[in-house]
């Protein structure tokens, strides 16, 4: 049994997204757009300082590539929020009520949630651009267009506990990211999400023993990695950098997944502060979930100002609570 074809499969605008109606035109011109998109980041990975590529892991990323372009994770109009909002490093830009237009229901939700707004039901547009962040508003748009986006695909009894597994690890970010105003909390739910929505991707847009094939070696104790590697010929973590360009988010988003997945728990050189943030959201996200803060180098708690040795272990007890209580984003999907 295999995937759907990409063009058989509703797109995100299902849910608490509407369309514009004037989109047809710039849709067309956004396939096109992305395509150039996903190869220029291509090539720039490829072009990383002190990180040298095999053969294999050049074809790797380009098949990473070329998964993330048959998916097309959002549509235009919140690439273009995304973009807008959190596409210069170490900044935020404000929202106005025509960028998110066609997101009203998907905002009230937002708004509404008491972790990310105020708890009670808001059905007013200004209120909800007042209670959410404009970064938090990227970052939901991008959550819940891939979200939506997965729906559309077979296999969901495979890939909706790793889809909830992402949302947790988005909580964690989320609770990260607050913690450095210029990288926010937006940046840390995708930041977060990264760690599992790749994988959750391949398995939905692979086929059946594709799939079965995953969860017996995740059972057998493989790390994603080696699980991607072995059944779809690529590492998740590349899908999700892919991903992350193809949502507007920046190189930096997706220069931060890069090198965790090619050097691990390890500190790389980077080329901006930007990207070692990226890269110290995830690795942090990474070590809270498995329940090994040792994974993280004190310099990534630093960047996001948490005091040591306190710091670690309160954030891993929040998130036992998390784990307990589910991530409570039902709506998001």
């Amino acid at each position: 049994m295999t995937s759907k074809d990409e063009a058989d499969i509703p797109h995100s605008s299902a849910g608490l997204i509407v369309e514009p109606a004037d989109a047809n035109a710039e849709k067309e011109q956004f396939k096109a757009e992305l395509d150039r998109t996903l190869q220029e980041t291509e090539r720039a990975i490829f072009d990383i300082k002190n990180i040298e590529f095999s053969d294999a892991e050049l074809q790797s990323w380009t098949r990473a590539r070329e998964i993330v372009g048959r998916f097309r994770p959002v549509p235009w109009f919140i690439w273009r929020i995304s973009n807008y909002v959190l596409g210069k490093p170490g900044q935020i830009n404000e929202v106005s009520e025509g960028l998110v237009f066609g997101l009203r229901r998907l905002l009230f939700a937002a708004a509404s949630d008491p972790i990310l707004g105020a708890g009670r039901k808001v059905n007013s547009m200004r209120v909800a651009l007042d209670v959410l962040p404009p970064d938090v508003v990227a970052a939901v748009s991008v959550l819940h267009a891939v979200s939506r986006r997965l729906v559309g695909f077979d296999f969901e009894r495979i890939w909706r506990p790793i889809l909830d597994d992402a949302l947790l690890r988005a909580r964690v970010g989320m609770i990260v990211g607050m913690r450095a105003p210029s990288f926010g909390p937006g940046r840390g739910m995708l930041a977060g999400f990264a760690g599992r929505g790749g994988l959750a991707i391949l398995i939905a847009t692979g086929t059946l023993d594709e799939a079965r094939a995953a969860l017996e070696l995740l059972a057998s104790g493989l790390t994603i990695k080696e699980v991607g590697i072995t059944v779809y010929r690529c590492d998740p973590l590349q899908v999700s950098a892919m991903t992350l360009s193809a949502s507007g988010c920046g190189r930096d988003a997706a220069f931060g997944t890069v090198n965790y997945s090619v050097a691990g728990t390890g500190v790389p050189e980077l080329e901006n502060q930007e990207q070692l943030r990226w890269l110290g959201a995830f690795t942090i996200c990474e070590g809270i979930r498995v329940g090994n803060t040792a994974l993280v180098p004190e310099l990534y708690w630093s960047l996001f100002n948490f005091e040591l040795p306190d710091g670690p272990p309160a954030l891993a007890e929040e998130f036992k609570k998390i784990v307990r209580r589910g991530h409570a984003w039902q709506w998001m999907v």
